[in-house]
């Protein structure tokens, strides 16, 4: 438990204090029953800030880990459930409880907080900013039709057993290889996060799998009523390779006499129009939002390509965290990177605040475009390439909320 000059103090919340219980209820528009099985399965996660004895602010600290893109993971602090009751709130409580989370994930190593913001611009003045777009198509079931041709192999239905489980698992993992973004899924995490909704209701799961039996695309789904009628609501639908993708939009086909629309994401550079015989509605959505807690860690927990070799300084700007503040120089060779603060006097190559760095490490932003929109100050054009090289690779996604 730490405190703070103004009796708040930061701890674990007792499994048996209701009042998180009544505070998530409140803020998330659930039964109080939906809340305390909400806190009874997060048990030791559950943060709270309390005055006076009292929880005025809480949140739920999830130990994640992230695919940084290069085959590895990295420890990330997920940071969801924060409620505030109304007589507590725009006393700045939120800001601390961040704060205080942020310092327990920097003391355990982990360099990185994620989250899922109900305002973005509340989270970005805290140094959190979104690190991946998805695309969101939507189409009538016809929209797909010309795929049936290509139908092969079995659409097979789920449960959500461990076995199901660790079939969908390989799948996820190794379609979305080489990105960065993707969550590590325990298996609990895929029953109760994947395979069923928030209200607890199960959702379907069906995985394809080719003449040889082996499991190659999968679509966990729901079907929602709206005003024009029934929509094929895919949870997530992820392929390994074109035909097993072709497999998935034949499968939206054979719904044609049931749903007026297929809702489905796919990552920002998936160019799904290119196969469409016509193109589908398609909205850009905010993805979640991630924060550098710890500047040195986070660059040498990232991997690099194995063929980039330099070195540059960076002047990183941190107006919430102060321990991030300063100068770094940034070695890289073999995939690793080493980080060593510098004097505040030397002149970097590159400068940037702590949310451009966020974007960069993710991928969300090139460098080039970032110096381009006046985001990175640049003052070594050589630096400039070094810092594009080293942050190559695919365009970032994820499809988990918390």
């Amino acid at each position: 438990m730490s405190a703070t000059p103004d009796d708040l103090q930061y701890c674990e919340v007792a499994p048996d204090d209701d009042q998180f219980a009544f505070n998530a209820a409140l803020a998330y528009n659930l039964s109080l029953d939906e809340a305390r099985r909400v806190q009874q399965t997060a048990a030791s996660d559950v943060r709270g800030l309390y005055r006076n004895g009292r929880l005025a602010t809480q949140c739920v600290l999830h130990p994640l880990r992230v695919a940084h893109g290069g085959g590895g993971t990295i420890p990330v602090g997920g940071i969801g459930m924060v409620a505030t009751p109304p007589e507590a709130r725009r006393r700045g409580y939120v800001a601390r409880l961040l704060r205080d989370v942020c310092d327990e994930l920097r003391r355990q190593g982990t360099p990185l907080s994620i989250l899922s913001a109900f305002k973005e611009s509340f989270y970005r003045r805290y140094g959190w900013a979104t690190f991946y777009e998805a695309r969101q198509f939507r189409g009538a079931p016809a929209f797909f039709a010309a795929f049936r041709a290509q139908q092969a192999g079995a659409w097979v239905r789920l449960d959500d057993s461990p076995s199901a489980v660790t079939e969908l698992d390989a799948i996820y993992r190794s379609a979305l290889r080489g990105r960065f973004g993707p969550l590590e899924r325990p298996t609990t995490w895929w029953q109760t996060r994947l395979l069923r909704s928030n209200e607890g209701s199960s959702r379907w799961a069906y995985v394809w799998r080719d003449d040889a039996g082996h499991g190659r695309s999968y679509v966990i789904f729901h079907i929602e009523h709206s005003e024009q009628g029934r929509v094929l609501q895919c949870r997530e639908a992820v392929a390994l390779d074109p035909q097993a993708r072709a497999q998935i939009f034949a499968f939206f086909a054979v719904f044609e006499n049931q749903c007026v629309n297929v809702v489905f994401n796919a990552p920002a550079d998936a160019p799904v129009q290119t196969l469409m015989p016509d193109p589908l509605q398609c909205a850009m959505t905010p993805g979640l939002m991630l924060r550098i807690v710890d500047v040195p860690q986070a660059l040498e927990a990232y991997s690099f390509p194995q063929d980039v070799v330099g070195r540059l300084t960076l002047h990183v700007i941190d107006d919430w965290m102060d321990h991030n503040n300063g100068i770094f120089a940034l070695e890289v060779e073999g995939g690793g990177a080493r980080v060593k603060r510098l004097d505040t006097e030397v002149d970097a190559d590159i400068c940037c605040d702590v949310r451009t760095l966020t974007q960069i490490y993710s991928r969300y932003v090139r460098p080039r475009t970032a110096a381009a929109f006046g985001l990175l100050d640049v003052r070594a054009r050589t630096a400039l390439a070094l810092f594009e090289r080293l942050f190559a690779g695919l365009a970032p996604y994820a499809s988990d909320r918390f």
